[in-house]
């Protein structure tokens, strides 16, 4: 389950009257210098706003201009500053084919939300559930304790005992734009742990039925699998967006995956560790 106009004045030249050679030579050097100072001076605007760029968002009916610090910064930055915030889980669950129980297991994708080890996940990844182990990115790997869990909206909480731990920070998911990227980070197949995939945030609010319960989801055309549930979704500012939980399947079916947006995310797990 898973806008500048450029404003030009008109340069009048007064020459004296020379030969024809003479004008053209002379012509021919204002152009190359004018060329040499218009280039200094583009290269001089490029480099001071160089790292900068505004970008127009709308929030509560009113444009606003969000400044990022680093223009260059690309998607590989992003996962290298947020990779270690994603974890891989496994589960040992007991399976039934109605004869007699024995002992399984499962996997998904988990995210840090504190540096001594709080985690947040899809409640069906842990879903019946005995025993819950935490991978981290450097291999590290935690007996995690079940905090809480909220099955109508998917979210469960998990705690490990470890310190100074890389987690993500949260963003605002009603400031999101269809077409701005996602990037996802999880554990597909439950064997790809730290596995990167992108693409675009397709819409913001797609009403979704997952087993009989409708959820307000993001959906996305970055590539989703079993396994991923749980895991982190990313703007290019490193915030994380969404928590992956869902995705369409079939054989006429591509990039159609879905994720709980961060606020309601961040709403039910601050519920869940005020309980």
């Amino acid at each position: 389950m898973y806008g500048n106009f450029d404003d030009r004045e008109k340069v009048r030249v007064q020459t004296r009257k020379h030969s024809g050679r003479t004008i053209a030579l002379a012509v021919s050097l204002f152009v190359a210098i004018a060329i040499a100072i218009g280039a200094i001076a583009g290269w001089a605007g490029y480099a001071a706003g160089k790292g900068k760029v505004t970008v127009l968002h709308s929030e509560g009916g009113e444009t606003v201009s969000r400044l990022s610090e680093d223009i260059e910064r690309d998607i590989a930055d992003v996962v290298e500053t947020v990779a270690d915030s994603v974890v891989e889980i496994n589960c040992t669950v007991r399976v039934s084919n109605g004869w007699f129980v024995r002992e399984g297991t499962s996997a998904g994708s988990g995210v840090i939300l504190s540096e001594d080890g709080t985690i947040i996940t899809n409640h069906h990844v842990i879903d019946g559930a005995y025993g819950i182990s935490v991978r981290l990115r450097g291999g590290e790997t935690y007996t995690a304790t079940l905090v809480g869990s909220n099955e109508e909206n998917d979210i469960a909480i998990l705690r490990i005992s470890a310190e100074n731990l890389t987690y993500a920070t949260f963003g605002d998911s009603d400031a999101l734009r269809v077409g701005q990227t996602a990037i996802v980070i999880g554990n597909p197949l439950g064997t790809l742990g730290g596995t990167v995939t992108c693409g675009i945030l397709s819409a913001l609010d797609r009403e979704i039925s997952i087993d009989g319960t409708s959820m307000h989801l993001l959906q996305t055309d970055a590539s989703i699998n079993s396994g991923n549930s749980g895991g982190g979704m990313f703007d290019l500012d490193g915030r994380l967006i969404g928590i992956v939980n869902a995705k369409s399947t079939g054989t006429n079916v591509e990039g159609l995956g879905f994720a709980i947006p961060s606020n309601t995310a961040l709403q039910i797990a601050t519920t869940i560790l005020g309980a």
